[in-house]
């Protein structure tokens, strides 16, 4: 079979997911072909060329960011594709954040809050004072042998900067957004803790919400506010189907 021929049947039985191509891998012989998302993928250094961008764990696909096209209204430099395991990929469910590095400190807050347990391990013993501990038992012998290292992995995780962003040999360029986000007379350090402010203020589906301001832009908060008051919280389907009524409501096109 010819290579063409393995890029005909590979792009024929591609999946549509979020209006964007699902990523897949094929290997055959040597080559590796991949059908991406349409976003450019980051460069990624031969040392790290297993690794997630978010963690450092082993990587499982390459995910979007933004997840949606419509998201792109929000964002201060180009959108792209970045190697990630799968939990990492799975932990955000919102839009509307302004850069990938700020999507990344949302992965590790999630990642932090999700290993919380594991993590703690480390305020509460050091490694000598953990394997010198009395506890009895084969459960606790088990604890005592896996939980520094537990410890360690997690934490090691979560300190996990990535690299340098380079596309097509350039470095990314972000806006610099650093003075703060200002709504309703209240400057914010940055635009998502604004976003976590009013959703808890007002009550928000915050999934709504996200996708809402990610598609009409930052310049137009407080509609976006004013729109999404009206649906508290919602059912996936039903989030779905109001997200459709205001798009059309608004005569955006959704990309």
């Amino acid at each position: 079979m010819t290579i063409n021929a393995i890029k005909y049947l590979l792009f024929k039985y591609a999946i549509c997911l979020n209006y964007q191509f699902v990523i897949i891998t094929l290997t055959y012989g040597d080559f590796i072909l991949s059908i991406e998302s349409g976003y450019p993928l980051m460069e990624i250094p031969f040392a790290h060329r297993y690794q997630c961008w978010f963690c450092g764990e082993p990587k499982d696909r390459e995910i979007s960011f933004p997840k949606e096209k419509s998201s792109n209204t929000l964002l201060t430099h180009p959108p792209l594709s970045i190697p990630c395991c799968n939990e990492c990929a799975t932990l955000i469910k919102r839009c509307a954040f302004e850069s990938i590095f700020v999507y990344r400190y949302a992965v590790k807050k999630e990642l932090a809050k999700k290993h919380q347990k594991t993590l703690s391990i480390g305020s509460r013993w050091t490694e000598v004072e953990l394997q010198e501990s009395q506890l009895e038992g084969s459960a606790f012998e088990g604890f005592k042998r896996s939980a520094w290292f537990m410890f360690k992995l997690q934490q090691a995780r979560i300190n996990f900067m990535g690299w340098p962003i380079y596309i097509d040999g350039k470095s990314l360029e972000v806006e610099d957004t650093q003075y703060g986000f200002a709504f309703d007379g209240t400057i914010y350090a940055d635009l998502d803790g604004a976003i976590n402010h009013v959703i808890d203020a007002f009550y928000l589906d915050e999934l709504l919400f996200t996708r809402v301001l990610a598609l009409l832009g930052k310049d137009k908060f407080a509609y976006a506010i004013r729109l999404c008051r009206l649906y508290p919280k919602l059912s996936t389907t039903t989030r779905e189907s109001v997200f459709l009524e205001i798009v059309e409501s608004l005569a955006i096109e959704e990309t």
